[in-house]
């Protein structure tokens, strides 16, 4: 805890979590644990405490987000501010895009968080890649606790409230993530950041492999295709049981 609120450049090196070491595997677990035992109850909650607590959680997200902000204005530097803390990554606007969806009840925002969000928290989740922050510090908490909220709100919506995702809505998601996607790409152009990785590879994540095989910037093509494979997973399922349903 001596390094809870420590900023990265001045973290002691070789305490950072690794991707699929015991300590990030013993996140995964943990999470799976929150995630099970919050649907379960939010299943047994009249719907007024279902609203109480998707409005929690869409509050915890927001709180979340401006918690980084304040952190890094007493303990981080502007650049890191402008290159990591703009809501221009993926899982940040989901954040912003969830908790509308949340006070809004609108379907669309609904699709949004479980076609975008939910895949990206997941991701998230399976690589922190945060460098040298250690699993007790406050980054490490915030993104844990950040992504794991994204995930549990689609599973909410699915699982507690009867919401079935349709494919036909994907498009809409695709569009309202697009302006994001494109200011992303501006931004990395003028700054050298990396918002949505599309300058380069990350270290610690799955697009390393993608970088062996296919190049920079080969390895979006691989990012692309696997974007394309989450969605057949996560909507496949539900035309079945519509057609199912049909005949």
């Amino acid at each position: 805890m001596a390094n809870f609120w420590t900023f990265e450049s001045d973290l002691p090196s070789g305490i950072g979590v690794e991707t699929f070491s015991s300590a990030h595997l013993a996140l995964l677990v943990l999470s799976a644990s929150i995630l099970l035992s919050t649907i379960l109850l939010y299943r047994k909650q009249p719907e007024r405490n279902r609203r109480n607590m998707k409005i929690i959680i869409a509050a915890l997200l927001m709180l979340l987000y401006f918690s980084r902000w304040v952190w890094c204005a007493f303990f981080g530097d502007f650049y890191f501010f402008i290159s990591m803390m703009l809501p221009l990554h993926l899982c940040s606007v989901s954040a912003i895009v969830g908790t509308a969806a949340v006070f809004s009840n609108n379907r669309l925002l609904k699709e949004f968080s479980y076609g975008i969000g939910l895949p990206g928290g997941l991701v998230a989740l399976a690589n922190p890649n945060l460098g040298p922050y250690p699993l007790f510090s406050f980054f490490f908490v915030e993104f844990s606790m950040t992504h794991l909220l994204l995930i549990l709100l689609p599973l909410l919506y699915i699982f507690g409230d009867g919401f079935r995702p349709d494919i036909r809505s994907l498009p809409h998601s695709i569009l309202l993530a697009a302006p994001f996607v494109v200011s992303a790409f501006w931004v990395n152009q003028t700054i050298g950041s990396n918002y949505m990785f599309l300058n380069h590879i990350e270290r610690g994540t799955v697009l390393v492999l993608f970088d062996r095989w296919l190049g920079t910037p080969g390895y979006l093509i691989a990012v692309l295709g696997s974007i394309l494979l989450s969605w057949s997973i996560l909507y496949t399922p539900w035309e079945i049981l519509k057609r199912k349903a049909l005949h």
